[in-house]
């Protein structure tokens, strides 16, 4: 292309030298049109080539060509590689003379050449040389066109042509070629499958877009902050993950059907969906969360330009063909390695299913999915076996004792696990969780409203509410003489203690308290406490709310007359429980067994402006909110767990835990523990290197089309897991 772009180049150069000689400004015009329509050929076949070498399956340099030569009798001083070299560069020439159509074949220079590397003989064969040449040029294989420099896609496949051209032309023997040519082997490109990494990058971009969403695209730095505070995943952050996860369904679609010309628009268009992707969010990054944010889109690129490196490598070395699909990543090989990144791929939910299904619907094949599935899972199985055969059963000497290290791994390590998931749950929801602090009232606000069938009115409402920590409250006054309070840890414990004035008028209009009063006859009183706490997300602000028992309601007479100024006010008895607690997951719980609830005076002032009083009847609530004769609460805020873990158990009971967690573990285990007398025929098998095979052949048939072998062997396979005899003649060592 080089030795192309500077002839083109030379002959620019020599066509403006003759624009500058032109006797008309007609024949300039026409020399620069065909000047810019030659540099316009250059650009579309330089493309065309370029995008030919992509999805042909282009040989990669250097170029070899194998020969194998019948030497019967071998020289005393060796085979001279010069004349080997020049013999084959004649025949070359001989086959190029045919097609050239210059008037002087000799004296053409597109004929193809080669040079000799190594000479060596077959392993094999002692009769047999092996001469390796490296391919200089490579002519047209259907017409010489000497006036353009020819570049091949295949320059190897088509010498080798050629020399079976000419052995099958008899040049050989025209030439003085001293040895027969017995085969002759074109070499191709090295043949690589990078999926398995391909893949393995492309997951680590979507769990990382995945923990680090908040920090990137919504310039936060709490970890997984929608979750907590939303209880829902934002639309924007599911259409990212669903992008991301098509693009490797589509991937592995393209890679299943060896669709190379797909493969390459594939590749362009995830290279600039990432790309611009990544500036856009780089461009609109916050600057006070610039250090977080932009480490955390590096590392999206950086694992995303990995993926996109792997499969331009996979693109350069081609795509693999269908024939070699069978063959999987992780069980290509035993050892240690492998059987853990087994198990763990396993053992990743659906990943497994996903692949089975997908492959299924892409692949020709004869097999029902059903049938499909069960040859996936003795393929499995057949790995896993071989693999505690060639890894522990094969160290282990009978009658050896087991080491320590074994008993430690899979006995103690085993032990302590279930230990954790039974009493872990436990631990998390009980006072002495190691993750729990302090989570006091830090606001709070009460109200009393009047309900009746003509509607509701709020009587008294107060935000002026004070927060006593209990070690604050005068020890002289026993608040607690039920000893409600000496099993909460004193830290948990506050008094609030309102304001005796409403913190709002009394504005009702007097025709609407007349006609509100008409309905008193059907009253309801109704309070509620709306406290605010840091935690947990979502929860800080609770509200106890509650009506007051028919037995304990003043008359409607009192309240009518307190509405229209004959009283100036009405007593209720036992309006809301003195003590109640709030729970870790916010709920509100009063104390059981009270019987000194809260009784309170309401007062309707009257003046310049109208507002209600409320009066606690109970002289101790007074003294120990220091005077304050207001609504008074004794308030017991329970720890809560800090940090995502903490948090997002709070939002759960502990019974829905042990369902959802501690049950389903344990019977995942008891499944894995229970019958496995079951599993001996087809665990503990000596040799399973036989049905392995058996596995890999009907792979291979259904590779390469044999369908009907692939049935037959595949039916053959289940033949031999029905029957016991048959399983233990094909897994006898012997």
């Amino acid at each position: 292309m080089v030795f192309g772009w500077f002839n083109n180049c030379k002959g620019g150069f020599m066509n403006c030298k003759e624009l500058q000689s032109g006797s008309s400004w007609s024949e300039k015009a026409k020399k620069v049109f065909n000047l810019m329509e030659q540099m316009v050929e250059m650009v579309v076949c330089s493309c065309s080539k370029h995008w030919k070498s992509l999805t042909q399956e282009a040989e990669s340099p250097p170029y070899f060509v194998q020969l194998s030569m019948d030497v019967k009798l071998w020289p005393k001083d060796g085979i001279q590689p010069e004349r080997i070299e020049s013999g084959i560069n004649q025949l070359l020439q001989l086959v190029h003379d045919e097609n050239c159509k210059n008037e002087k074949p000799n004296n053409c220079p597109c004929a193809s050449k080669v040079q000799i590397q190594s000479i060596e003989k077959n392993s094999e064969n002692a009769n047999v040389a092996l001469v390796v040449f490296e391919v200089v040029y490579a002519s047209p294989s259907a017409e010489c066109e000497p006036a353009e420099q020819y570049n091949s896609l295949t320059p190897a496949a088509d010498v080798a042509k050629e020399i079976l051209k000419a052995r099958s032309m008899g040049l050989a023997e025209k030439v003085g070629f001293p040895y027969p040519i017995v085969s002759v082997i074109g070499g191709g490109k090295r043949e690589i499958d990078l999926y398995a990494y391909v893949f393995g990058a492309d997951l680590a971009v979507f769990f990382l877009v995945a923990i680090f969403y908040q920090s990137v695209i919504k310039n936060k730095s709490e970890f997984l902050e929608y979750y907590q505070l939303e209880d829902q995943f934002p639309k924007e952050f599911v259409f990212i993950l669903m992008i991301i996860f098509f693009l490797m369904i589509v991937d592995r679609v393209i890679y299943l059907c060896s669709f190379v010309t797909g493969k390459v628009i594939f590749y362009l268009f995830n290279l600039i969906l990432s790309t611009y992707a990544v500036t856009e969010y780089a461009w609109n990054m916050d600057g006070s969360q610039q250090n977080a944010a932009g480490f955390a889109l590096r590392a999206i690129y950086l694992t995303k330009a990995v993926s996109l490196a792997l499969q331009a490598m996979q693109i350069r070395h081609g795509i693999p063909n269908k024939s070699t699909l069978y063959r999987q990543f992780l069980t290509s090989e035993v050892s240690r390695v492998n059987y853990l990144g087994y198990r763990l791929y396993r053992a990743l939910p659906f990943l497994y299913e996903l692949r089975c299904v997908l492959d299924w619907s892409c692949t020709t094949t004869s097999l029902t999915m059903y049938d499909w599935l069960k040859l996936e899972d003795i393929n499995a199985s057949l790995y896993l076996v071989k693999c505690d055969n060639v890894l522990n059963r094969a160290t282990h000497k009978q009658g050896e004792k087991q080491t320590k290290m074994t008993k430690f791994c899979n006995g103690i390590c085993l032990f302590f696990i279930l230990i954790c998931v039974i009493w872990a749950p436990m631990m998390m929801y009980s006072s002495g969780n190691p993750t729990n602090i302090a989570n006091p009232i830090n606001d709070a606000s009460f109200q009393l409203d009047i309900k009746t069938a003509g509607g509701r009115l709020t009587l008294y409402y107060t935000t002026l509410c004070e927060r006593l920590a209990w070690d604050q409250v005068d020890s002289s006054v026993d608040l607690d003489p039920q000893h409600y309070l000496d099993s909460y840890n004193v830290n948990d414990i506050q008094l609030i203690c309102c304001q005796t004035d409403a913190s709002t008028l009394w504005l009702v209009p007097n025709a609407v308290q007349k006609q509100f009063t008409m309905s008193l006859s059907d009253m309801e009183i109704k309070f509620s406490w709306v406290l605010t706490r840091d935690r947990p997300k979502g929860k800080e602000t609770v509200k106890f709310e509650r009506s007051v028992d028919p037995l304990d309601l003043p008359n409607s007479s009192e309240v009518e007359g307190v509405l229209n100024g004959s009283f100036s006010s009405f007593r209720t008895f036992n309006i809301y429980p003195r003590f109640f607690r709030v729970t870790g997951s916010g709920e509100v719980r009063p104390f059981v067994m009270e019987v000194n609830d809260v009784s309170a005076d309401l007062v309707l002032h009257h003046g310049s402006s109208k507002w209600w009083s409320f009066h606690d009847i109970n002289s101790l609530d007074a003294y120990g909110c220091r005077g304050l004769s207001g609504p008074m609460a004794v308030i017991v805020s329970e720890e809560t767990p800090q940090g995502f873990l903490g948090e997002t158990l709070s939002k759960f009971s502990i019974w829905g835990l042990y369902i959802t967690f501690v049950l389903a573990v344990g019977r995942f285990i008891r499944l894995q523990c229970s019958d496995l007398r079951m599993r001996i025929p087809y665990e503990n098998l000596p040799l399973c290197d036989r049905l392995i095979a058996i596995c890999e052949d009907i792979y291979a048939a259904r590779a390469e089309g044999e369908l009907g072998v692939e049935e037959v062997l595949y039916w053959t396979l289940v033949k031999i897991y029905r029957s016991p005899h048959m399983l233990l003649e094909y897994t006898n060592p012997d």
